[in-house]
This record gives structure tokens, C-alpha cells and sequence, in this order.
């Protein structure tokens, strides 16, 4: 009885004695790493503020005996995860608000439960000047708790260290993630069809082929505003049409234009020009994705016409609808882009979309 006495009073000194050495260390820590993404804020806030898509660039997942606990809800205020692991044991972590495209609030808990009040987390979202690129802040401040002590002594680990070297890590994985999900795309030949026409308002001007896209965005943009400044109705989305194409030359000659529910009557000084697109039988091609793939849109097209034996009328005009844009889709892989060739042949048989 004496040696499980002895023992037990050896035991609590040893306890006794570790908790006053622990309890006597400074458990403050606080960790700040920061990244600049090519990508638009909306972007990178969509992609860190769901947990399951984490698994995609977080550093920590290349832990094989990681076992990870999702609940129906991972996106936004009060939602949250929990992991076991061999290796670096249990925790969870939960997000306490969220301030869309600017800041999120969240708490970590290691080898605990979200009962315990666990370490802040803190996201900052920057835009840039231009709103395509976004400076990105992830931080983790916090007091380590006399088990959380122990158990990274034991552990060996350096808390801040750690932390720096996973969250630098987990940014870069970030960054390369969003590059690629920003460039996916897909193209989708419709086929026959019909476009409908109808009335638009519109301005004109020439560029080289491959400033198209650079010079019709901001006359998009400036015929929205006129239409909006008069109360003129818009009705449907923005398009190109094509009035010319030089490739020897690299040049051509093209519309903006912007429907509307009727004929529009305008002023002589006014900065837009009333227009009517007749109704056309065309090969249609969906583009869904950067405009940079549009080369490999139109080569499907020009595929379908010559396996369908189908000509285009060179007396009308190539139509880009742009269904899905800046700035409505900050997320250029979520861009939708409609093509119409207009083909020669009349009572076309066309498909119901």
C-alpha cells in the first residue's frame, strides 16, 4: 500500500510540477500572411468562405489519416467543420461573421470541441484599383490554453512557426487553384436555330480582330449608362455584330449593340443609333468561359457548317451575344457567350431551344 501511496504523491508532484512550468509560459501567438490573387475579390470570397472547398488548397489535407466532418451547411455565419487526425489529433473551426467581398470572423479549435471559446481567425479582402486582382490577408491570434501548451511541447511544435508555414503554403495552393477554376470552359455546338432579331440600339466603330473585346466593353458600358439615364428599356443582353472581317489586314468593322422591346426614337444628337436585326437561321455556339476561347468556338462552328454541308451568308452579320458578363459574373469561368452564323440555305429546319 505504501509503493501505490509513494507513487500517487509522485505522480501529483510530477503533475503538480508540470502544470506550474507550463502555466508559467507565454501561450500568446499571432500569425499574419498575406498574398496579391489575380482574381476579383467576389471570386476569392466565394472560394474561401465555403469550408468544403478548403479541401482543394488547404495545406493540411495532404494529411492521409485526416478525417474530415462536414454538416449540410459550410458557407457563411454559424457554419463550420471538424477533423480527426493521427497526427495532429481533433478540432474544429466555425465562422462568426461574414461580410461579403470584405472580411471573415472565424474561430479555431484545437483538440477541442466548438464549445470552447478556441482562437480567432481573421480574412481581409482587398480589391485593386483595376477589380481584378485582390489582396488577400488570413490571420490567427490567440492564447494557448495549458492543454494546448502540453500538447505542443510534446509535440515539438512551434506554434507561430507552424502556423506561418501552413498558411503560406495554403495561399499559394489558393492562388493556383483560382487560376484554373477561372479558366475553365466548355463549348457547346446548339446547332440550327433561330435568332429572333428585333430592335437595339447601337454604335459602331473599326479595331484591329484581336482588340474587340477590349474596345466593346466600354461601349457597353456607355450605352447601358445612355439607355439608363434616358429610361429606355433594355431587352436582352449586349452583342456584337460583325459588319466586316479583314484577316489580311487583321481589322474589322463592328456594332454594339443593345435590344429593345420597341423602336426607340431618338434625337439627331444623340450619342446611340436605332437599329432593327431581321430575323436569321443560324448555327449557334455557346461559349462558356473567357472570351480567349472564342477562336475554339468558332472552329467548332466552322466544323458543324462544313459536316452539315451548310454555308454562311456572307450578307449577314456574325452575332455575339454575350448572355453572362462583367459586370454581373465577376467569375470569368461563368461566362456565357452566344454565337450566331447566319447560314444561306431558306426554310431551314431549326431546333426548339
Amino acid at each position: 500500500m505504501k509503493f501505490f501511496k509513494y507513487l500517487f504523491f509522485l505522480l501529483l508532484i510530477v503533475f503538480i510540477g508540470t502544470a506550474l512550468y507550463f502555466g508559467t509560459q507565454d501561450g500568446k501567438f499571432s500569425v499574419k500572411e498575406q498574398i496579391e490573387i489575380d482574381a476579383p475579390v467576389q471570386v476569392v470570397f466565394n472560394e474561401v468562405s465555403d469550408f468544403k472547398n478548403w479541401e482543394h488548397w488547404g495545406s493540411w489535407m495532404k494529411d492521409e489519416s485526416l478525417k474530415i466532418h462536414y454538416p449540410e451547411n459550410t458557407k457563411g455565419e454559424g457554419s463550420f467543420y471538424s477533423w480527426e487526425s493521427e497526427k495532429e489529433g481533433k478540432g474544429a473551426m466555425q465562422t462568426i461573421t461574414s461580410n461579403p467581398y470584405d472580411s471573415l470572423t472565424q474561430k479555431i479549435i484545437f483538440n477541442g470541441s466548438l464549445e470552447d471559446e478556441g482562437h480567432q481567425v481573421l480574412w481581409s479582402f482587398d480589391p485593386d484599383v483595376t477589380g481584378k486582382k485582390t489582396n488577400l490577408r488570413w490571420s490567427m491570434n490567440g492564447e494557448l490554453s495549458l492543454i494546448e501548451k502540453v500538447y505542443m511541447a510534446v509535440k515539438k511544435i512551434d506554434i507561430e512557426a507552424s502556423i506561418s508555414e501552413m498558411y503560406q503554403e495554403s495561399l499559394q495552393n489558393l492562388d493556383s487553384v483560382l487560376q484554373v477554376k477561372m479558366n475553365e470552359y466548355s463549348i457547346e455546338v446548339i446547332g440550327l436555330t433561330q435568332h429572333s432579331g428585333g430592335f437595339y440600339l447601337y454604335n459602331s466603330t473599326a479595331s484591329k480582330q484581336t482588340e474587340v473585346s477590349a474596345k466593346a466593353a466600354p461601349m457597353i458600358s456607355q450605352l447601358k449608362s445612355f439607355m439608363n439615364e434616358n429610361n429606355i428599356p433594355i431587352d436582352g443582353s449586349p452583342f456584337v455584330a460583325y459588319l466586316s472581317w479583314d484577316e489580311m489586314n487583321n481589322s474589322t468593322i463592328f456594332s454594339v449593340g443593345i435590344p429593345t422591346p420597341d423602336r426607340v426614337i431618338l434625337p439627331d444628337n444623340s450619342p446611340a443609333i436605332t437599329g432593327y436585326l431581321p430575323s436569321i437561321s443560324a448555327v449557334k455556339v455557346t461559349l462558356s468561359g473567357k472570351l480567349t476561347y472564342l477562336d475554339e468556338a468558332y472552329e467548332a462552328a466552322e466544323k458543324y457548317l462544313n459536316d452539315s454541308g451548310l454555308n454562311k451568308d456572307e450578307n449577314l452579320s456574325i452575332i455575339e451575344v454575350y448572355a453572362k458578363n462583367l459586370p454581373e459574373e465577376p467569375n470569368p469561368a461563368k461566362w456565357k457567350t452566344d454565337i450566331y452564323i447566319p447560314v444561306e440555305q431558306e426554310n431551314i429546319e431549326t431546333i426548339d431551344l
